[in-house]
């Protein structure tokens, strides 16, 4: 029999509609303006300034891009990490609209917790960077992305190739959830040179700002090498050396187990210790976008030598949402018993992100 769902009934799903009202809520807290020299204005969230860009984002169009030199004067509703020329040190501080070409920095906080209690006015052209400060204990977020390339070519033979990518990241708390996955596929005619996809889930729990301590999984499985599988788990402490508007860095050391399948059914077991990075850096108000992630692995007394997997790749943001991409992407298993896998993928295609 069904029931109808109450709040008196279901206390978890009013919890749920009152966390989704805070984020909402949140969201719209952070609105900003920005006055342009030409008259405009613009409404929203001031989100960075990096390489002379300001990107705001507003409700009705957008990731807006401005150049700071057609900026008269801006203000925000909540403090910012501000660098200005002037100073020697970041600073937190809320802006206040002043005379033209000037901005006014209220409340001005050191990045190191010590407070100067004074507003100052500084030119707005002396701002080289602002980001949005990250909470240590965030609300729940969710982002994610998913990229396609694929190419099909009819001649003397049919070739066929497809590279598809995703990766979801869900924030709450202490914790951080990132669940990835991968699919490649190269074909000619009815043969293929390359098949193979996997999947991975990290989760880390925060010990302090910076520091936490991360465990993960990974699953990957090849139709055409000998070493046709390859699982692999750890646990170990990382360190975020840096997370905000601009980018984000972070490095973990893992002790790991692994688990190499090959085609004519035997296996190799062995203890690995194993060194992760996860980098990104965005330019000129996240138009453009650096990236690299992946981890060099270490099996303990195996025939395995060493195992790579990771890539590195460079993107443009076409707009909030979409963007095109070009990637390089290596998977390589030195030794083992029955030989390793030497794989490089070059690729290019679109992206959605959300």
């Amino acid at each position: 029999m069904l029931y109808p769902l109450t709040l008196r009934s279901s206390p978890r799903f009013f919890s749920f509609l009152v966390l989704i009202a805070a984020i909402f809520l949140g969201a719209n807290a952070y609105a900003g303006t920005v006055w342009l020299n030409n008259g405009d204005r613009i409404t929203g969230t001031i989100q960075s300034l990096d390489g002379g860009k300001l990107l705001v984002k507003t409700e009705y169009g957008g990731n807006i891009r401005v150049d700071i030199t057609h900026v008269k004067t801006l203000e925000s509703d909540s403090e910012l990490v501000v660098k200005n020329g002037e100073f020697n040190n970041d600073y937190r501080a809320k802006l206040v609209a002043a005379d033209d070409g000037t901005v006014t920095l209220q409340g001005v906080e050191r990045a190191d917790g010590q407070t100067t209690p004074v507003s100052t006015s500084v030119p707005v052209a002396s701002i080289t960077r602002v980001v949005r400060p990250t909470p240590f204990l965030n609300e729940a977020t969710f982002k994610g992305r998913f990229d396609l390339a694929a190419t099909r070519k009819s001649a003397s033979t049919k070739t066929q190739d497809y590279t598809l990518n995703t990766f979801n990241e869900l924030r709450h708390g202490m914790w951080r959830h990132q669940l990835a996955a991968d699919y490649t596929r190269n074909k000619e005619d009815s043969t293929d040179s390359t098949y193979n996809y996997g999947a991975g889930y990290t989760l880390d729990y925060f010990i302090s700002e910076k520091a936490f301590w991360q465990g993960r999984a990974k699953y990957r499985r090849d139709f055409v090498e000998e070493l046709n599988r390859q699982v692999v788990y750890g646990t170990g402490p990382g360190y975020q050396f840096w997370d905000n508007e601009l980018g984000a860095f972070s490095l973990s050391a893992l002790m790991s187990r692994v688990h190499y399948g090959y085609t004519d059914g035997s296996s190799e077991n062995a203890y690995a210790a194993s060194l992760r990075w996860d980098y990104v850096r965005y330019f000129y108000g996240k138009e453009f976008e650096l990236y690299t992630r992946g981890e060099v692995l270490r099996p303990i007394n195996s025939d395995t030598k060493f195992a790579i997997n990771g890539e590195v790749g460079a993107r443009y943001n076409m707009n909030s949402w979409m963007s095109v991409y070009l990637k390089y992407a290596r998977n390589q298993v030195s030794g083992g018993r029955q030989g390793g896998i030497n794989e490089s993928v070059y690729s290019t295609g679109i992206g959605v992100r959300w």
